[in-house]
């Protein structure tokens, strides 16, 4: 289980998000209300979860992360400026997850051992960036979309969680969880997809998974629950791709989270029977 702990602005589109950087300290502010109902419906259902926090959230808000590591949470990375990996250069990278991961280790007093990049944006011309991830001591990434999509993906990657070698570095890699129906690779446990559909069919596409011993990996952001977020004028299409369902998510979100039982990435990646049985594959950082 993971949430990917930003703001109801912080959505990719261009070179930055729709509200840019700078104007982000004026705009209302929602995940100091809303995180802690995610934290309430977890505790309530027992549910172990890594939150992937973006920096410059922690930074205004260090007690919610406080907050969350009290609770049994991990806490992972999400960068600082949610930044998407293939509008950065190596060195803005770099100098944004040393940042970001700085400012988590400083509240939580702990390792930051994980690392998610807004919109699963590494692609198969950033794989630099895992070798970068390894040598700030990194031990995993949940950052691949290995399916088509609008934003940025790596379709030909993996479905499975693998162990990355790379420039003699070593780190694991959780690709987001996908089904394969027929000619198209499709999530439907998380962010809008997970919004998009009823939790019958969720709940039929997770058995699929399971069956086969992959992980199922659920993600959320707390936008995904809050009605009363103030709404941007989009397109309709797009409209509804951010909006839909949002009063429902709730109410979906405690349905699933009965059903299994959900831990951190942490606690997975701490079973050394898991890592013994993860295939190695080997990247080239030419990219």
């Amino acid at each position: 289980m993971s949430v990917d702990v930003e703001e109801w602005f912080h959505i990719p589109t261009g070179t930055d998000n729709i509200i840019t950087f700078d104007k982000w300290d004026s705009a209302p502010q929602r995940v100091q209300y809303v995180l802690p109902k995610i934290l309430d419906l977890f505790e309530k259902n027992n549910v172990t979860a890594t939150f992937f926090f973006l920096g410059w959230i922690a930074e205004k808000h260090p007690a919610i992360v406080k907050d969350t590591i009290s609770r049994g949470h991990e806490i992972a990375t999400h960068g600082y400026a949610h930044k998407l990996i293939y509008n950065q250069t190596r060195s803005e990278f770099n100098e944004d997850i040393t940042k970001a991961k700085s400012i988590l280790e400083n509240i939580t007093g702990k390792e930051i051992i994980g690392y998610r990049a807004p919109g699963f944006s590494v692609t198969p011309e950033t794989e630099w960036v895992f070798n970068i991830l390894a040598e700030h001591g990194f031990k995993y990434d949940s950052s691949i979309f290995p399916g088509k999509r609008f934003l940025g993906y790596y379709d030909k990657f993996s479905k499975d969680p693998v162990i990355i070698n790379i420039s003699g570095n070593q780190i694991v890699e959780f690709p987001q969880t996908l089904i394969d129906f027929g000619f198209i690779r499709l999530s439907c446990f998380g962010g809008g997809y997970l919004r998009l559909f009823p939790a019958c069919v969720i709940k039929e596409c997770a058995k699929v998974i399971l069956k086969t011993n992959r992980p199922l990996i659920i993600y959320i952001h707390p936008r995904d629950i809050d009605p009363d977020q103030p709404e941007i004028d989009f397109s309709v299409l797009k409209k509804f791709r951010h909006y839909v369902n949002i009063s429902k998510t709730v109410r979906k979100l405690d349905q699933i989270t009965k059903l299994y039982k959900f831990k951190s990435f942490e606690s997975v990646i701490s079973d050394t029977d898991f890592l013994i049985n993860l295939d190695k594959i080997t990247l080239d950082t030419v990219h």
